[in-house]
């Protein structure tokens, strides 16, 4: 009897090439954004006054039921470069308006209302300031993200790659071998004998 031949395993890696895109296209905005925060490290610095501040809660039913707080941190301060005065609102540079709720809430205790405070602005365009130097919380969220999702693509493509486990053949071979009728050796045949001589 011919023996059924093993359908041929062909991988699709569409699952890996997406998840590594998706990471590629959040890390490399994660990058860029850091990058360009980093820079604002040698930005010149003024002092500036804090003209209001505000803290605002939002307040969201999560699936359990229970209320989930979430902050946000609004700012306005004055400064003043080359006898020219700027109001800027900037917190973290390039957060891409995204901030961190436990972030929200230390920065409005370190920057009330009426401080006095450093902010950083741009050389080429003054208008632009911040109030902390260096890559935002966000960005530093975004490369995180991405590495994970670039990690979710290698262990995919390997699954992918290593295909379906073989779980019938394991099976089949786990089987026990069907009974077969084993033949009565002649010699102990003839010791026992049929009944009915036995019986003459």
């Amino acid at each position: 009897m011919a023996r059924k031949s093993k359908k041929r395993y062909i991988p699709d890696y569409r699952l890996a090439w997406i998840l590594g895109g998706f990471g590629a296209v959040v890390f490399a905005l994660g990058a860029w954004t850091a990058v360009k925060g980093w820079q604002t490290r040698q930005w010149p610095r003024v002092e500036a006054e804090i003209i209001d501040a505000h803290l605002a809660r939002n307040e969201r039913k999560a699936k359990d039921g229970t209320l989930e707080h979430r902050y946000s941190f609004t700012v306005n301060y004055r400064y003043a470069v080359g006898g020219q005065t700027f109001v800027g609102h900037g917190t973290e540079p390039y957060d891409l308006g995204m901030q961190n709720s436990a972030g929200a809430r230390t920065m409005s205790e370190h920057y009330p209302a009426g401080a006095k405070v450093q902010v950083l602005y741009s050389p080429e365009n003054p208008a632009e300031a911040y109030l902390m130097p260096g890559p935002s919380s966000f960005s530093l969220m975004l490369l995180g993200l991405g590495g994970i999702f670039w990690l979710a693509a290698l262990l995919a493509r390997r699954m992918i790659r290593l295909g379906p486990g073989e779980d019938d053949g394991a099976e089949s071979k786990l089987e026990a071998p069907p009974n077969k009728a084993t033949a009565l050796d002649p010699t102990i045949a003839r010791f026992y004998g049929k009944p009915d001589d036995a019986k003459s």
